[in-house]
């Protein structure tokens, strides 16, 4: 039996005007790692990641998720507060929500 070849990854572009309308509509989902750990150690808040969603662009590889249907990739934007950037790793579940896997400073 022949291997399959993995799915080809969605255009960035067409990826992030996705997790923009997810993230407008409150379709986010929060892993504990992201929410009870990351977010407060970082500083970086719920209203930051929207932010980053909203302005922000996919950075690097986008790969499959761990399930079927699901992409996962890293969001960075600036956030207006600071002069640094955030990255808000993001796996896009099946085209209707996304899941926050962690949140970082993307330090040079």
């Amino acid at each position: 039996m022949a291997k399959r070849d993995p799915p080809k990854p969605p255009h960035p572009g067409d990826l992030i005007k996705l997790i923009r309308r997810l993230a407008e509509d409150g379709k986010i989902s929060w892993s504990d790692h992201a929410f009870d750990e990351r977010s407060p150690e970082r500083g970086i808040e719920i209203a930051d990641v929207l932010e980053v969603f909203r302005l922000g662009d996919i950075e690097g590889e986008i790969t499959p998720g761990k399930r079927r249907g699901e992409w996962k990739c890293c969001v960075v934007g600036k956030l207006q507060w600071t002069s640094r950037e955030a990255g808000v790793v993001t796996v896009v579940a099946r085209k209707t929500k996304l899941i926050v896997v962690t949140v970082e400073w993307m330090d040079p």
